[in-house]
């Protein structure tokens, strides 16, 4: 099968992969279920990732010279403030996951707007960076949400699908579209009975979930696309489950004309490319309808 590469990436590269690092500390988990603290056994799984994941990712990369994109909610920032100094330390870049898992589409633009700047500024404080990034921790997008998030100050969301390349939304805040396929969590994430949240019976071996990130970085590559490999590190920064990040990350050095990166680059990449979105992207289907039908 040929190259189906259409869209430009940088002078020698056809591709980009980005390591995503989504540090939550549980309290994604927390959000769903508010009484989860109290139950020590299931709440020790999402406390093992601040205890020995993260360090174990870090080791990792810092093995491979490549920096991350670490996704990190405000307030685990602030429960963990040397560690967001240590990861701005090694290079990795930190964006946000929202302030305290909380679902943006249950709450109003002034209290979005509040939201999203506070865990902006408190990254920004801890790591010495110009936090660029945002990735919404649950629920639906809000209608017109691209707004709010630029207002904030930020260029990139790394939230939705609708692509497999980078595209932007008709404010200019561009989307790199991430895949579940690529995710660690719906592999690995295990509780107790009854379970919380739902996951499996068993744990898949991790040949055949290495086989598939594989296997999808292949055909990225092939299609001139951006791969964006998603781990966390209560799931992944296991003794055994490390071993993956560092076969993958090996897997991808092996080629020289891919960009491995991170998230805020290809955004930068793709603001500079001025790109617009064609009339008949997924992004902008749901507001062309509204507008045939005269909706305000």
């Amino acid at each position: 099968m040929s190259n189906a590469q259409t869209y430009p990436w940088p002078a020698t590269k056809t591709s980009a992969v980005i390591v995503a690092v989504l540090f939550d500390d549980g309290v994604d988990a927390v959000a769903i279920a508010p009484d989860l603290p109290t139950r020590s056994k299931s709440y020790s799984v999402w406390q093992y990732g601040a205890r020995r994941g993260v360090e174990r990712i870090r080791q990792t990369l810092r093995a491979h010279q490549t920096a991350a994109t670490w996704f990190v909610p405000g307030s685990v920032a602030q429960t963990h403030p040397d560690t967001i100094r240590a990861l701005a330390a090694d290079g990795h870049e930190l964006a946000s996951h929202g302030m305290r898992g909380e679902r943006y589409d249950a709450i109003g633009s002034p209290a979005r707007a509040a939201l999203l700047a506070e865990s902006r500024q408190i990254l920004a404080a801890l790591s010495g960076q110009a936090v660029s990034g945002f990735r919404m921790p649950q629920g639906r997008w809000p209608r017109l949400f691209e707004r709010d998030i630029a207002a904030a100050g930020y260029r990139y969301s790394a939230t939705l699908n609708g692509d497999d390349v980078p595209y932007s939304h008709a404010n200019g805040l561009v989307e790199i579209p991430v895949h579940t396929e690529l995710d660690d969590r719906p592999a690995f994430q295990f509780n107790f009975t009854p379970a919380f949240p739902p996951g499996h019976s068993r744990l898949p071996d991790y040949d055949g979930v290495l086989s598939n990130w594989l296997w999808e970085f292949d055909a990225y590559r092939q299609y001139g696309s951006c791969c964006v490999l998603q781990v966390h590190p209560e799931w992944l920064g296991t003794p055994g489950r490390i071993s993956m990040l560092d076969a993958f990350l090996s897997a991808v050095r092996r080629h020289d004309d891919v960009w491995l990166t991170t998230a805020g680059a290809v955004a930068d990449w793709h603001g500079s490319l001025e790109r617009r979105v064609e009339d008949t992207h997924p992004i902008a289907i749901y507001e062309a309808y509204r507008s045939e039908r005269g909706l305000a």
